[in-house]
């Protein structure tokens, strides 16, 4: 995806205090989105692509200079919400979870790496605690450049989301949310009243992709042409990418944000940065 960066009339650096800042960070890019609560509408929007992957020990110092380098990141803002795409998580139902069992539940499913650190937030629409891990270092860099600052597991934009979205449906047909992340993408499905799973996959192409949806699908026993199937994340129009999976999944739906804020970016599809755009929702 190009690089850019959208603001609206009014925007100015100089009010960043009043403002809310929502930054998303993976080993591909960065992204942010600045909100004005005041005028009720996101005021800017920026992505920006790495020139090459990066290894996950080092994201915090390209952390770093993303923090150093870009004019709107080294501003002072009303409060600040935090998150590094594809980090690992795991879900904890309220009933069972204790603070003080935080590794414990998380290394059933993934690897603690030494210089990681975990944190959890919780989900009120499936009443389950999300624990994630992020870099320790990165952590301490954020804090200190933003005290204010809340860290956000993406996922739980996802789950809240398809969730709310599931509930009010019509027609009680199995629910499928899909948001692509640059090399791998989240699947959550709701089926037959209650929220039935979430998992993430990692792709290197088009046929990859396609394979773990439908093999997800499947193993659900859900048909493609009686099911909702909405998309989000870095899925844009007339590429080859989306012609591919066209193919496959032929009633591709973008979301569209309910927010409640304007969004006033034509050349900027809001489905792209959905959940970008939906960390600040105290909903999530």
């Amino acid at each position: 995806m190009k690089n850019f960066f959208v603001f609206t009339e009014g925007f100015s650096k100089s009010k960043t205090v009043s403002y809310i800042l929502s930054l998303q960070i993976d080993k591909y890019g960065y992204s942010y989105a600045i909100i004005d609560p005041a005028g009720a509408k996101y005021a800017a929007v920026n992505h920006h692509s790495f020139d090459k992957k990066i290894a996950d020990k080092s994201i915090t110092e390209k952390a770093e200079s993303m923090l150093r380098e870009d004019l709107f990141l080294s501003k002072n803002y009303k409060a600040v919400f935090f998150s590094v795409a594809d980090s690992k998580s795991t879900l904890i139902p309220k009933d069972f979870f204790d603070k003080k069992q935080i590794k414990k539940y998380f290394t059933i499913n993934h690897i603690l790496d030494e210089y990681e650190e975990l944190h959890f937030n919780y989900i009120k629409k499936i009443d389950s605690y999300n624990i994630f891990s992020m870099p320790s270092d990165l952590t301490t860099l954020m804090i200190n450049k933003f005290p204010e600052i809340i860290f956000v597991h993406h996922n739980n934009v996802f789950i809240t989301d398809l969730v709310t979205r599931a509930e009010s449906l019509k027609f009680k047909l199995p629910y499928i949310q899909i948001n692509v992340n640059s090399k791998s993408f989240d699947i959550g499905i709701y089926k037959d009243n209650k929220f039935q799973m979430i998992n993430t996959y990692y792709f290197d192409n088009e046929n990859d992709f396609i394979y773990y949806v439908l093999n997800t699908v499947n193993q659900y026993d859900i048909k493609l042409n009686k099911a909702y199937i909405n998309f989000s994340g870095f899925v844009e129009k007339d590429t080859e990418f989306y012609y591919f999976i066209h193919q496959y999944l032929p009633k591709i739906n973008f979301l569209k944000l309910n927010s409640g804020l304007k969004f006033d970016f034509k050349d900027v599809e809001e489905h792209l940065f959905y959940n970008l755009l939906n960390l600040h929702n105290e909903n999530y």
